[in-house]
């Protein structure tokens, strides 16, 4: 990104996890989802889906709002940020890709998929544009995305510097198995 004129500074945006606020608007939203299909339609949904929306549904309303005030908060706190900051960089996710069918990189350490996605989910709950674009491999040839998220309505800087990034960098290199 320097090398495209942008100046770089490392920081740190400065929240705490957001997780049970993602969690428990997550799973309030999937019990609303849910609520529309029959019991039938529920046996072959997804499991985890399910579960989900049987999680939510044992929430309170007081539940709800204690969240999605969290919610503002945090949204309120990444608008000051940006207002020195035009973009912030991270990587898309914490680990390198999981195989199919693995929900967590170690469940001895990991209970949801939001513990590897800690650079994702954060930024779902302010509703900030963001883009998740190629940026190499890791030395077992997996890919390994660079996460560019801007302030809330920037989506077009977010997607300038997407594309100006993917522009700039070499074409990655997928070993063949």
């Amino acid at each position: 990104m320097a090398e495209l004129g942008a100046e770089v500074e490392t920081v740190d945006p400065g929240f705490a996890d957001p997780a049970q606020t993602w969690l428990t608007l997550w799973w309030a939203g999937a019990a609303k989802a849910m609520s529309a299909f029959s019991a039938e339609e529920r046996r072959r949904l997804d499991p985890g889906l399910e579960e989900s929306a049987q999680k939510g549904a044992r929430l309170s309303a007081m539940d709800w709002l204690t969240a999605d005030q969290a919610r503002a908060q945090l949204s309120l706190h990444m608008a000051r940020f940006h207002r020195r900051f035009d973009l912030l960089v991270t990587p898309s996710v914490a680990v390198p890709a999981l195989k199919v069918g693995e929900l967590v990189a170690d469940p001895a350490t990991q209970k949801e998929w939001i513990d590897w996605s800690p650079f994702s989910y954060p930024f779902n709950l302010t509703r900030q544009p963001a883009a998740s674009v190629p940026c190499g491999l890791t030395k077992a040839g997996l890919p390994i995305g660079l996460h560019i998220v801007g302030r809330m309505h920037e989506d077009a800087l977010v997607l300038r510097a997407a594309r100006a990034y993917e522009r700039s960098a070499p074409p990655l290199l997928c070993p063949l198995d």
